[in-house]
């Protein structure tokens, strides 16, 4: 019921999910660790980080274990990057979920559509509708920082005023 093409496509999507859950687990421990910017850190981690993991979860069950095929889990790297600031964090999450944001598009579900596989064409629709708010998001942190600029205890305080999961 589904190409092997599409198969494909979707275990990198899911391998890509926990990479990004990774990713994110390092910048958020860094901003809480390092900067001491725990409320952002908080809601970052709860409310991004943990998202990629179930999203990986609800693409296995929707798209492949939905036609009785079972998830292969590829390995993700070390996650161990420094950071400098709290801008620079929140400026690689933003450009890191948009990046993912077009593979999913790009990649993943055009290539789908591509390969005629309809009925997981549209399940990752709606996934991709509901993950572009994680987008908008992280626009909206790396905008607001600007913004705040050295004032980070500012905005560490003020994080759930802008904050929009």
């Amino acid at each position: 019921m589904v190409t092997d093409d599409s198969v494909q496509v979707l275990y990198e999507l899911i391998k890509k999910c926990f990479e990004m859950n990774r990713i994110l687990d390092r910048e958020v421990s860094v901003l809480g660790a390092t900067f001491a910017m725990n409320n952002t850190a908080k809601k970052c981690h709860l409310d991004i980080a943990h998202y990629f993991p179930s999203l990986a979860d609800k693409i296995g069950e929707l798209c492949l274990e939905r036609y009785n095929i079972s998830v292969v889990y590829g390995e993700t790297p070390t996650a161990d990057k420094e950071y400098t600031s709290p801008l620079e964090i929140i400026s690689e999450m933003n450009s890191t979920v948009k990046d993912f944001q077009l593979f999913f598009m790009d990649d993943v579900c055009k290539r789908v559509f591509n390969n005629d596989d309809i009925q997981v064409y549209s399940d990752l629709l709606e996934l991709l509708r509901e993950y572009n708010k994680i987008v908008e998001q992280t626009i909206l942190l790396e905008d607001k920082l600007k913004l705040y600029g050295n004032d980070l205890a500012s905005y560490d305080s003020q994080v759930d005023k802008f904050w929009i999961l």
